[in-house]
């Protein structure tokens, strides 16, 4: 396999909440072997699933090690009162990449069934890739349908964007402007120094979150608003939560798979980027505002330096500045390129904007239920993780919280 380095995903290693989760719930009982040949067999169909992180020996670059064996890390817990407690422990200490594989799975057994919470750090995949993830482990071991195999084949270079996605204008300045204050800085952050500021980030932060359920005769109201008036699901979720919190922004995730000419069908990693979508009109009729957010979204979809802006971002920024952005901009650094671009570019200093992402509809006869837990990034207010499984949509929220 030729070596994955992280190229835009390195926005992702130094930044404390970068995990989240798929709950999931199936009718089979738990049985011990049973369990470790599933996971034993997804590790095995995804190299990503048997990776650690590591250094370039001589350079600063960053790549995925892959190893023989699974580096899953796998907990069967006897008390399903402890979960949210579960979850919520990973924030406090973060992934310790360099030692640890980059998906934890936690297993409470039922009288009859059980739960399955995957925490995946967001080096590994996107919400749409741990879905995937969820789907395979419950075709396997409910129904023994095996994975099949998907190398990773990640963006390597800002050329793997479609024609049109390169920086111009003050979006090209700014960057360029960070890159050479940072060169100038002369700074590095440390690994360990990141790990001992995500420890007393974690004490003086709370993760909350809250669950929510739209039931099928719900749900079919909502889908019919959406066909008669010409505007999708996300539009309407959007359009709710900008009536009802009053915001002028929401940051939306867009899959990209179709857009990656070299992407591996099933594969890990990452293959979303990020929208900023500024709503300004004050209507507070939910349909009106779909409607106005529809055309919104299309705008930003239908042009490729508007919808790649992050990731282009991601490519013309040098590794180690973006290392230092979440840090610096929360405190834990000092560096004035590094705030520059976690504060003001990142929206890391002070949120002021929502966040919604949202992993369609799936249907599955082996999953009873299912929930996205959306990342609980520095960078947002809030964030809603939608996925609707078998006519039934669950919502659920982060919100990360100072003490």
């Amino acid at each position: 396999m030729k070596r994955q380095y992280l190229v835009t995903e390195r926005a992702h290693f130094m930044c404390p909440n970068m995990h989240f989760g798929i709950l999931m719930e199936i009718e089979k009982d738990y049985d011990e072997k049973m369990l470790k040949e599933t996971l034993d067999r997804i590790a095995g169909a995804h190299p990503f699933l048997r990776s650690l992180i590591a250094y370039e020996e001589g350079t600063d670059r960053l790549y995925y090690k892959v190893t023989e064996e699974s580096q899953i890390t796998l907990e069967v817990k006897q008390n399903m009162q402890t979960l949210w407690m579960d979850y919520k422990e990973v924030a406090k200490q973060d992934f310790q990449v360099f030692e640890n594989g980059l998906l934890k799975v936690y297993i409470y057994p039922k009288e009859h069934g059980m739960v399955i919470l995957f925490i995946a750090h967001h080096l590994l995949a996107d919400g749409r890739g741990l879905l995937e993830i969820a789907q395979e482990f419950a075709d396997d071991y409910v129904s023994e349908n095996k994975p099949v195999f998907a190398e990773e084949q990640l963006m390597e270079t800002i050329e793997d964007l479609p024609k049109g996605s390169r920086l111009s204008g003050i979006s090209k300045l700014l960057v360029k402007r960070a890159n050479k204050q940072w060169k100038k800085e002369n700074h590095v952050v440390t690994y360990e120094a990141y790990q001992n500021f995500v420890k007393d980030y974690g004490k003086k932060h709370t993760i909350e979150h809250r669950e929510y359920e739209v039931n099928s005769v719900k749900l079919g109201e909502m889908v019919r608003l959406c066909k008669e008036n010409g505007f999708t699901m996300n539009d309407l979720l959007m359009a709710h939560v900008y009536v009802k919190t009053g915001t002028k922004k929401i940051i939306i995730a867009a899959d990209i798979r179709n857009l990656f000419a070299r992407y591996h069908k099933g594969a890990l990693g990452n293959y979303s980027t990020a929208m900023g979508i500024h709503c300004k009109s004050r209507t507070t009729d939910v349909v009106e505002k779909a409607k106005e957010v529809h055309q919104l979204v299309q705008k930003h979809m239908k042009n490729n330096r508007a919808l790649m802006l992050v990731l282009a971002c991601y490519f013309e920024m040098t590794p180690t500045l973006l290392d230092a952005a979440a840090i610096s901009a929360l405190g834990g650094f000092e560096s004035k390129a590094g705030k520059f671009v976690g504060g003001s570019m990142f929206g890391l200093s002070s949120p002021k904007s929502y966040s919604i992402t949202n992993l369609g509809k799936v249907e599955n006869k082996n999953i009873k239920s299912i929930m996205f837990i959306p990342p609980a990034s520095p960078a947002a207010k809030l964030t809603l993780g939608v996925v609707t499984l078998n006519g039934i949509m669950k919502v659920c929220s982060s919100e990360n919280k100072e003490n």
